[in-house]
């Protein structure tokens, strides 16, 4: 089940972070993933290839929901980056190395980078200079007692003043529709044998059509999806103990994308959800046609109720934007991203 994880202003440079459906300790690094090319941070403002966990402190647990502050190394890291750019952020339990989730990242407006700090007190300044300098305003002109009555007799007319009420739209006469009776011909005997005859034809060709399609269309649906062969190393029956070493152990044999999507649907099956949630991330990163499907599982059109997954917008956009970064033509990832962005 993806995080839905949100950053709220709290001080520049500080925010609130909130990540739900959190089933982990307060014990956490984060991996945070920029869409626009798949970089990670590396550090303050810093972006590269290589994965990197951050040990993220004084967060706490309660109610499924992992809360606390973080500084300037994400706040400013995040906010330095161009607006359309999306950030994937993962968690660790490092009291339970097996239990990794993550979600898109969420910021509100009122997240303040750490310059905002050093703007704000600048301008306060200049406030003040600005405050001291401005003359004492001039006393108006006191007005005349006829000054005065024609003031109060043109305001009390504007007031008095009223709109005109609008006029009723006439209501359309409908006309009455004739229907004209159309009596039908008498059929011939010689008619009605002829139709009885046409009706049994047509009758004996749906047979043959529906027999058809049974034994053509059907087969060769059943022919279409065929059973990928998976190596032993990838055998979710091997998947009884640390569920990142059977991940590595399985890429090592570097399956085909099938075998990955066909190991990732029996993780889901079975209720594997850390490892069909973990081969998505990891492999969505490379792969088009995985980071489309890591995305519907998000995706309100095409979502399937399953123990591993529930829809969500942000983190579907994420993925189809992934997706593009790969497959610049895919049409419909671009088709998603419009609705969804709407």
């Amino acid at each position: 089940m993806a995080l839905r994880i949100e950053l709220d202003g709290y001080k520049p440079g500080i925010a609130k972070f909130l990540a739900k459906n959190w089933d982990g300790s307060s014990d956490i690094d984060m991996l945070i993933q920029r869409n626009q090319d798949g970089y990670y941070l590396l550090g303050l403002k810093q972006w590269g290839p290589e994965k990197t966990w951050h040990p993220v402190t004084n967060l706490m647990v309660d109610n499924q929901q992992l809360s606390g502050e973080v500084s300037e190394w994400l706040v400013d890291s995040l906010l330095s980056q161009d607006n359309s750019v999306r950030f994937f952020i993962q968690v660790r339990d490092n009291q339970n190395k097996n239990y990794i989730d993550g979600g898109v990242v969420n910021i509100t407006e009122s997240v303040l980078a750490s310059s905002a700090l050093d703007n704000s007190s600048s301008l306060t300044d200049n406030n003040q200079v600005e405050i001291e300098s401005e003359p004492e305003p001039e006393p108006e002109p006191e007005l005349s007692v006829e000054q005065t009555i024609d003031t109060l007799q043109q305001e009390s007319t504007i007031e008095q003043e009223v709109l005109p009420d609008h006029t009723p739209d006439e209501q359309l006469a409908a006309k009455p529709i004739i229907t004209p009776q159309i009596n039908e011909p008498i059929k011939s005997k010689s008619k009605l044998g002829l139709m009885v005859a046409i009706v049994v034809i047509l009758l004996l060709l749906v047979g043959i059509g529906i027999a058809t399609w049974y034994f053509l269309f059907s087969r060769n649906q059943q022919k279409d999806t065929p059973s990928v062969q998976i190596n032993s190393q990838c055998s979710l029956n091997n998947a009884t103990g640390d569920d990142l070493s059977f991940i590595q152990q399985c890429l090592q044999t570097k399956p085909d994308v099938d075998a990955i999507i066909q190991l990732i649907n029996e993780a889901k099956k079975t209720d594997k959800c850390n490892i069909a949630q973990r081969l998505y991330a990891n492999q969505a990163q490379q792969n088009a046609k995985i980071a489309m499907l890591y995305a519907k599982e998000y995706d309100d059109k095409y979502y399937q109720g399953n123990n591993c997954f529930k829809a969500d917008k942000e983190t579907a956009i994420y993925w189809y934007e992934t997706s593009l970064t790969h497959d610049a033509n895919n049409t419909l990832a671009k088709e998603r991203l419009s609705e969804l962005q709407k």
